[in-house]
């Protein structure tokens, strides 16, 4: 009996409303902890690499999480350092596993 009825301003200014929301959370990357997301191309300096093989040489055995905290870096580029000097022969790769691998100083 009765077309279709307007939808009251409300729904249309709701509807607006969630639409400029969306494009602003397009906009901006968060993560999870409501932290800006950076970029990930890190450039490892010499200076970095000395002073992570001084960090190395102090202890009997060395974990990616190890190096990261202590160095403050992100674990990937831990990793990844680890594995660069593990490949050089500065470091002994003794255990590896799926989620981690352990490293040992061959000098000491």
């Amino acid at each position: 009996m009765g077309g279709v009825t307007k939808k009251p301003i409300s729904n249309i200014e709701k509807r607006l409303k969630r639409q400029e929301e969306q494009q602003q959370k397009g906009k901006k990357k968060i993560s999870k902890t409501g932290s800006e997301v950076i970029s990930k191309n890190i450039q490892i300096s010499d200076e970095m690499i000395k002073k992570i093989q001084e960090e190395i040489k102090r202890e009997k055995l060395i974990t990616p999480y190890e190096l990261a905290t202590k160095t403050n870096i992100t674990l990937s580029v831990a990793k990844r350092i680890l594995k660069d000097l593990n490949a050089q022969g500065i470091i002994k790769e003794v255990f590896r596993n799926r989620r981690t691998a352990v490293y040992i100083n061959p000098q000491a």
